[in-house]
């Protein structure tokens, strides 16, 4: 391959047949200086000035010997992956009935109202409660062990705070005073069943055989509300 730039010594910048730039010529590359009398056999020369024509034509030619051998060195750029973000925290929130704090957790099962941050007997009774949905239905039971039936719900969770309450449905009417508004705490008292005031139009209560401890909307009419303490 022949190239037509202005060189001094064989060090010079040459052209590779690529059109790419190339580094100068180590000694090594055998640089030939000829006549140049065919350089500008394929050189469009009917842009150039007239003084241009003439400088070209008088630059010195270099030949290249095909054995010739161009060392290019070059560098392995290694690029590290910038790591991957780790995964954002889903937090779900529930906010209950009255609940004077909402629950923050980082699945999505709902935790357990903090009724007793009032102070009140009532709202400590009601969180006492939350303790146990879940807890089986038993006739006449009146413990986690051996399960709670609608009373027996009501006796325990009271006991725990010092209040003394009789283990019947049909006695509860008359232990504590009648409400008119219900407060959390609140025994809500039908013919035949008792469960206790959550707030917000909800429940705790162990309603029959199959039904756990739940915590739900109320459904007794015509309830009579006793505030036990």
């Amino acid at each position: 391959m022949t190239v037509t730039r202005t060189a001094a010594r064989s060090g010079a910048l040459i052209a590779a047949s690529s059109g790419l730039l190339a580094t100068a010529l180590a000694p090594s590359a055998h640089a030939i200086v000829g006549d140049g009398s065919n350089r500008l056999a394929s050189v469009d020369m009917t842009a150039l000035t007239q003084e241009a024509r003439k400088e070209l034509a008088a630059a010195p030619a270099v030949q290249v010997a095909n054995d010739a051998k161009l060392d290019i060195e070059s560098t392995v750029v290694k690029v590290t992956p910038a790591p991957e973000p780790e995964p954002e925290r889903v937090v779900a929130t529930t906010t209950y009935p009255d609940a004077e704090t909402t629950a923050a957790t980082e699945d999505v099962e709902p935790a357990t109202p903090d009724y007793a941050s009032d102070g009140s007997i009532g709202a400590q009774a009601i969180s006492i409660a939350m303790q146990y949905v879940g807890i089986a239905y038993a006739y006449g039971g009146d413990s986690p062990a051996t399960g709670f039936d609608c009373s027996g719900l009501i006796k325990y969770v009271y006991a725990q705070l010092g209040v003394d309450l009789p283990h019947s449905s049909s006695s509860m009417v008359g232990a504590g005073y009648q409400v008119e508004s219900p407060i959390p705490g609140d025994i809500v008292w039908t013919q035949g069943h008792v469960s206790l005031y959550a707030g917000g139009g909800m429940v705790v209560e162990a309603a029959n055989y199959g039904s756990p401890v739940r915590y739900i909307s109320q459904w007794q009419d015509y309830a009579v509300y006793i505030r036990p303490y």
